[in-house]
């Protein structure tokens, strides 16, 4: 196994994710046999791994020297203002559930969800805006040092991310997303006319392999959307039932036939790619048993954002004005 995933269990309470292991790989903090070693390094039997104490979360650390304490402050405030107006965000960063040990945030599309070897001091991520957000917990015996998400949602994604604030719940809901009782409901607007679409409504299930590993998705249509440029857009649902990398850009392109509109790594050839138009697909809502107390139902959910239903205006007014014109042309 790789140290990223083997760290977690042999330091269950310092390393409780595979990203965890691999920060404290780069960093140096986790060691193979004494000697620092990248995170996909492989464990064999024999080989030796130490662990040094932590040092203070770099999300909370402030800077001791008072021009780069400002400018830590300032970046994290800027962005943050960005994301919560709804004015510059369709998606805008909000609170949907907080207690003291979870919560549930809107992640806007645009910034990552955690940090990572490629993002840490270059940019900011959703994981550095959470302690400007969210309480610290109150009555707790084991808080983390900064509220960490416990999934992740791709960098172009919007959608709920649930978050832990203590390590309790950070072990709790890992489980729940081994165990597959986490609920999660996508929309997306799909481009492109595809025998393997039906018209709505309809409900079907895609059963493929992605990478060799069984991957599984609930697909229902909702609607048909005629338009110039693509034919044919179409809104759908999507419940992943299994979380493999891409897996519903995947499934849409590679399986439908009718990839999401603006998603320029899976696509058709027979499909123009737009760009700069960003990716339409979001995720919409969540359900997950509450870490303290299982029968204990937390859901979120967020609202569609503005530009698909300006995009299906936008196409279905730019459809009529052909038919009409077409219509004159022929009188």
């Amino acid at each position: 196994r790789r140290i990223s995933h083997f760290g977690g269990s042999a330091f269950p309470e310092s390393l409780q994710t595979s990203n965890a292991a691999n920060v404290a790989c780069s960093t140096g903090r986790l060691l193979l046999n004494g000697e620092k070693v990248s995170g996909a390094k492989r464990v064999k039997v024999g080989d030796l791994l130490s662990l040094s104490a932590a040092k203070t979360d770099r999300r909370t650390l402030l800077p001791n020297d008072p021009r780069r304490a400002k400018r830590f402050c300032d970046a994290r405030l800027r962005l943050l203002n960005v994301f919560t107006d709804e004015k510059f965000s369709h998606s805008p960063l909000k609170v949907l559930y907080e207690d003291d040990c979870m919560a549930i945030v809107s992640k806007p599309a645009g910034i990552h969800t955690m940090s990572w070897s490629g993002t840490i001091g270059k940019s900011l991520c959703l994981d550095d805006l959470l302690p400007l957000v969210l309480e610290p917990p109150r009555q707790s015996l084991d808080p983390l040092s900064a509220p960490l998400p416990r999934h992740r949602l791709d960098a172009r994604v919007a959608g709920p991310v649930i978050v832990a604030k203590t390590r309790r719940a950070l072990i709790e809901l890992g489980r729940s997303f081994e165990e597959r009782t986490v609920e999660k409901e996508y929309r997306a607007l799909l481009v492109g006319k595809s025998s393997a679409l039906p018209s709505p409504p309809s409900t079907f299930t895609i059963e493929s392999d992605i990478d060799g590993r069984e991957s599984v998705t609930m697909v229902s249509v909702l609607a048909h959307t005629p338009c110039n440029v693509d034919g044919l857009i179409t809104d759908v649902k999507l419940f992943p039932k299994t979380g493999r990398k891409h897996q519903l850009r995947r499934h849409c392109a590679e399986v439908l036939g009718a990839p999401i509109l603006g998603d320029d790594l899976h696509t058709s050839d027979k499909i123009t790619v737009r760009k700069r138009v960003g990716l339409y697909l979001y995720c919409r809502r969540v359900v997950v048993p509450h870490p303290i107390d299982k029968y204990h139902l937390v859901e979120a959910e967020v609202q569609e954002p503005r530009r698909f239903s300006r995009h299906r205006e936008k196409a279905l007014k730019g459809y009529l004005w052909q038919q009409e014109q077409n219509q004159l042309e022929n009188v």
